[in-house]
């Protein structure tokens, strides 16, 4: 495809080769053309993405030592014998289809039916590498025949060493070395000339100089024929044993070329996706509707870190683009870069854009670049290019794309200018979409004034002189000849006569250009400006929003606590009702003793301090306030650890305890503890409804296990935390936790949070007869 070649797609097909490992994978490379229909594009491009997932994920698939056997499955099927090489590489085959196979994801994508579709044969596979450690060799075990031959070989060669080594023994004086050799395949005895006669044997050899005879001793004649006989046979097992293995793979010969051509397949494929990976190339969006949308776009041949990315739109809002700015500006590159592009997602290669871009398929995609000049056919550069495009007008159709290069230059401007225009207009009404650079200032009107043509432009900074290669769409650029040589060193004498001849047209056209320019950078300035605030504002809003997030957090946190206390507190309140309900029992069968008034009392003050306790818990607590005078027997008093009033019946002892009476209980209280209590003028009031709080005695029963299979580690760790909660309350010190064995994934969490409960003094995993690893068993320490 000859309008390929102007935009370089070769060296695109080489790059991608490099990726490929295997030599047929290469070649399939070098091969990729584009396809010829949308569908087959989108298809390659989703197999690009398959294998690009794959990749990122699993890493590539072995593809070494993969060589064609198309032609060795093909001889095998029609009954030759195939090398050692041919089967080794029919092994090696096998062998990478088993490594696809076995190693298959679980998500191939556009790639599952060539995943489908390779077939394996493990014990062909073995079987040829066993026979077959090298391709110059060939195993004992490739047969039980060449085992025992090669058994046979080895016991003649040892009997004639045997008795070679007693010639060298005996008869040394007459060798030239005392050495075993072989000639002709046989062993011989290295004799020197003028003892020949001493050594009895059969001549096979004489050195070069004629002072050694190489003979075979008559005493080993009959063990070398016989190696030589073994030899023979050998030779004749193994080619059984290549004929064998051949109709093996002549068998398999049809879904063995399959497999071939699947594999190079995947080869070719992962090697799309670390090419796209290596220029930082992102998958397209294909269409049909003709419009091309690419932002941030990079020439895929120049380094990605040196290369400016450009925005190019085509075909939405205009169907023809025209180009202008200086020389080496970037007009060309840009040209290049939307081909490139529109042909790398033809043939399932992803593009150097961001992701989103659009890509237009286009039937035919035309190009005139460079310099075209014949010398052969005497035909000047503009004649070249006229008869390049005159050729491209004859094949366009409204589904092709046309670049152009200069249009119109090498020859006269207001001709080339006029012809340029024609061309444009003949291409846009045959509904094909153009792109065309050029320095006339006629086609920048053309542009401002035409229906479905925009300009654009290479920009240029005049005061470095250098171009940013930056791509502006809808202004026209400048050539800035006058600020260049300026620069360069001209005299402004020769720069202001050159400006007067310029035409008033051309100069008024100059100064719109430089307006707009002005007016452009000023609006990027200020869009530059707008954007950094708003960032700054979206910034600001981002940190208040994780502000009152995190504080939400905090907020949420602490009323979990404190429900997780509450709850705590009424499971304390559960157990000590329960402890209390036991211990009346207690009493009350033995309300007989002499001592039952004391065993009452403490049993109430216990019962007192321990709902002090949990009052303490939830209340914040106050400070003692100091007795306003020494107490007096008769005072009223409170005893603050019972909460209870008292009388004073006798004053402090030296131990700092007072003697009162709370109720029909006397009993003696620290001085600590006690709170004088004003006495008030009681005001009658109404009786007040008594609360009543119903128990239920059930609830005091407390397992020594608890069973959590089948919950998540959030689930089972507050049934956990309650449990080791109510085993310490009821007094047990031993208890355990069923989790299962299971993936141990359970067993760890509950493990992970024992060690950090410090009520925990050891944990142990179940041995026979208690669960083994299924049950953890929790001992808890007391007090």
């Amino acid at each position: 495809m000859d309008e390929l070649i102007p935009l370089e797609y070769h060296k695109i097909l080489d790059r991608l080769a490099v990726h490929a490992v295997s030599d047929p994978g290469k070649e399939m490379c070098r091969g990729l053309k584009p396809y010829n229909t949308c569908k087959d594009a989108q298809k390659a491009l989703e197999q690009t993405d398959a294998a690009m997932q794959i990749l990122q994920r699993y890493g590539a698939p072995s593809f070494s030592d993969l060589k064609n056997i198309v032609s060795s499955a093909r001889r095998a099927q029609n009954g030759a014998t195939l090398a050692i090489s041919e089967l080794i590489a029919i092994a090696d085959l096998l062998r990478i289809v088993r490594g696809l196979r076995e190693n298959r994801p679980s998500e191939s994508g556009a790639l599952t039916e060539s995943f489908d579709i390779l077939v394996s044969d493990v014990s062909l596979e073995n079987s040829i590498h066993s026979a077959f450690p090298s391709p110059e060799e060939v195993s004992d075990g490739a047969s039980s025949a060449l085992r025992d031959i090669r058994r046979k070989q080895s016991a003649a060669r040892a009997r004639i060493r045997n008795v070679l080594d007693g010639y060298l023994r005996s008869a040394g004086q007459y060798l030239q070395d005392a050495i075993v050799t072989i000639r002709n395949d046989r062993y011989v005895l290295p004799v020197r000339a003028e003892c020949r006669n001493d050594v009895p044997g059969l001549v096979h050899d004489t050195s070069s100089s004629g002072a050694t005879v190489f003979i075979e001793p008559m005493a080993v004649v009959n063990a070398n024929n016989e190696i030589a006989v073994l030899v023979a046979e050998e030779r004749r097992e193994i080619d059984k044993i290549l004929m064998s293995f051949s109709q093996q793979v002549g068998d398999r010969a049809d879904w063995l070329v399959c497999d071939f051509n699947t594999v190079c397949f995947f080869d070719f494929c992962f090697a799309k996706a670390r090419y796209a990976t290596e220029i930082s190339a992102f998958l397209p969006n294909l269409t049909e509707d003709g419009i091309t949308l690419l932002t941030a776009a990079r020439h895929p041949l120049i380094s990605k870190d040196t290369v400016v990315p450009i925005d190019i739109s085509i075909g939405k809002d205009y169907s023809v683009l025209i180009v202008t700015g200086p020389n080496t500006g970037g007009k060309t590159v840009s040209l290049k870069t939307l081909g490139l592009a529109c042909l790398m997602a033809k043939s399932g290669l992803f593009v150097c854009a961001k992701e989103g871009s659009c890509v237009a398929f286009y039937d035919r995609i035309f190009a005139d670049i460079g310099d075209e000049q014949s010398i052969e056919q005497s035909l000047s550069t503009f004649s070249a290019h006229m008869t390049h495009i005159i050729s491209i007008l004859g094949q366009i159709t409204d589904r092709s794309l046309v670049l152009l290069d200069e249009l119109g230059s090498g020859t006269d401007p207001s001709e080339g200018a006029a012809l340029a225009m024609s061309i444009i207009e003949s291409i846009q009404s045959m509904g094909a979409k153009v792109m065309c650079t050029t320095h006339y200032a006629e086609l920048k009107l053309y542009a401002l004034q035409t229906p479905d043509v925009e300009n654009a432009s290479c920009e240029f900074d005049v005061s470095t002189l250098r171009p940013t290669y930056r791509l502006i769409t809808g202004i026209p650029g400048k050539s800035n000849a006058f600020a260049i040589v300026q620069k360069l060193g001209m005299d402004d004498l020769v720069i202001e006569g050159a400006k007067y001849h310029l035409d008033h047209e051309t100069v008024k056209l100059e100064r719109v250009l430089a307006d707009l320019e002005t007016t452009r950078k000023t609006l990027e300035y200020d869009k530059k400006q707008a954007e950094e605030l708003r960032f700054e504002a979206q910034c600001a809003l981002n940190r208040a929003k994780a502000e009152r997030a995190e504080l939400e957090a905090q907020a949420q946190a602490r009323l979990d606590e404190a429900k997780r206390k509450a709850a705590d507190i009424v499971d304390q309140a559960r157990r000590d009702t329960d402890r209390l309900l036991d211990e009346i029992d207690e009493l009350r069968k033995e309300k007989d003793r002499a001592d039952f008034r004391e065993r009452v009392g403490a049993v109430k003050k216990s019962t007192a301090q321990a709902l002090d306790q949990m009052e303490s818990a939830v209340t914040p607590k106050k400070e003692k306030k100091p007795l306003p005078r020494p107490l007096r027997v008769g005072d009223t008093v409170k005893v603050l650890s019972l909460g209870k009033q008292a009388t004073v019946l006798a004053l402090p002892d030296n131990k700092k305890q007072v003697s009162v009476q709370v109720g029909i209980i006397k009993m003696k209280i620290k001085l600590d503890d006690l709170e004088l209590v004003e006495q008030k003028t009681k005001v009658p009031q109404a009786p007040q409804g008594k609360s009543v709080y119903s128990l239920n005695r059930d609830t005091r029963d407390v397992s020594n296990e608890i069973d959590i299979r089948g919950m998540s580690i959030l689930e089972a760790e507050p049934v956990v935390e309650g449990f080791l909660d109510r085993c310490r309350m009821t007094g047990l010190t031993t208890v355990s936790i069923i989790h299962g064995k299971g993936t141990g994934t359970l067993r760890q969490g509950v493990h992970s949070m024992l060690r950090k409960d410090k009520s925990v003094e050891s944990f142990r995993l179940g041995v026979y007869g208690e669960g083994e690893t299924g049950v953890t068993i929790v001992t808890l320490k007391q007090g």
